[in-house]
């Protein structure tokens, strides 16, 4: 593992250490990890690709596993955020949830390579995983998906149903539309789309007059 074990403040220009230049190295960590594969990136492409140095990478980083588990961790921050954002909305349930899938999916969007280098490390090699909690993500969504079930049921805009089961049928449309990202030239759902889905979900297939008959 490539380190920098000097003072990482010696010879550094006073740009070099502002916010700037650390997401332009997260970026370009993403990029390159996500063309080349995390084991075969090194240090020296990714600051290449950011016009920065290696110092500034590891006055930054430490190492370029650091940089791996610093855009996890934003990652996670920027997933938690878009969580928050959409549960602070007003409305419906309904409307709510909408709110939330869009905006985790625009989310995915604007950060695509950086989530293909976390699916392929978490369904790659175990041993090959950094120390980060992969699980983070799901249970911050699960949660949030519960907690609008629970409230539509305690309102009666939903049918008292197992929250589980609700939260897996609502995941699975955002889990599609990461799919889609992720698969070149696959067809992309859009906001649109997630609302159709969605509404499947809400009203079901089955028209309102057979469901009587049955």
């Amino acid at each position: 593992m490539e380190r920098f074990d000097s003072p990482p403040a010696a010879g550094l220009a006073p740009r070099e250490h502002d916010e700037r230049a650390r997401e332009r190295l997260l970026r370009a960590a993403a990029d390159v990890f996500d063309r080349k594969g995390y084991a075969a990136a090194s240090v020296r492409e990714i600051v290449l690709r950011a016009g920065l140095t290696k110092p500034v990478l590891y006055y930054h980083f430490g190492s370029k596993e650091g940089i791996l588990v610093a855009i996890l961790e934003e990652g996670a921050r920027r997933f938690e955020r878009a969580v928050e954002r959409a549960l602070a909305r007003g409305g419906t349930v309904r409307m709510r949830v909408a709110a939330l899938l869009q905006e985790i999916h625009a989310l995915f969007k604007e950060n695509v390579p950086a989530v293909r280098v976390a699916h392929a490390l978490f369904f790659g090699p175990r041993e090959a995983l950094p120390p980060f909690d992969f699980g983070r993500f799901e249970r911050v969504l699960t949660g949030a998906i519960r907690r609008l079930a629970e409230e539509g049921m305690q309102s009666g805009e939903l049918r008292r149903l197992p929250v589980e089961d609700v939260a897996v049928a609502i995941n699975g449309i955002l889990e599609a539309c990461t799919d889609q990202e992720l698969a070149p030239n696959a067809p992309r759902l859009g906001d649109d789309g997630i609302v159709r889905i969605l509404d499947l979900i809400f009203d079901g297939l089955v028209p309102i007059h057979a469901r009587k008959e049955n």
